[in-house]
């Protein structure tokens, strides 16, 4: 797998606030102590009021096959928590439905964003 490397943070501004955010990895998507057959591309997020929290950007492993290469992953997955930002506001102890609602990633999303990414 190849490793994908993003320095420091990148600034964003939102419908929603000024964020800070810079990409952790990706890791096995376990929801209600169950595996899923998915990947969970997570994200450190710093709001204008100093406060961090992890984002996970959920991708089913078959639309993450399909798409091939982990960069190209990876940057899907930094669009959409991008366009998850401009309507969410992360807040402490959010669960996971509440944050899957605003950052998973559906097949037809996935591949909408790569078709603009790779273009």
């Amino acid at each position: 797998m190849a490793e994908v490397i993003q320095p420091g943070w990148i600034r964003l501004r939102t419908a929603t606030g000024r964020y800070e955010y810079q990409y952790q990895g990706e890791m096995p998507t376990v929801r209600s102590g169950q595996y899923e057959d998915a990947r969970d591309y997570q994200f450190l997020v710093l709001d204008d009021e100093g406060l961090l929290y992890k984002i996970p950007v959920r991708l089913a492993a078959e639309i993450a096959s399909e798409l091939g290469a982990d960069d190209v992953c990876v940057r899907i997955a930094e669009a959409q928590l991008r366009v998850g930002l401009e309507t969410y506001r992360p807040h402490r102890g959010a669960p996971y439905p509440e944050m899957d609602a605003q950052f998973a990633l559906s097949a037809d999303r996935a591949r909408e964003l790569a078709s603009k990414i790779q273009s």
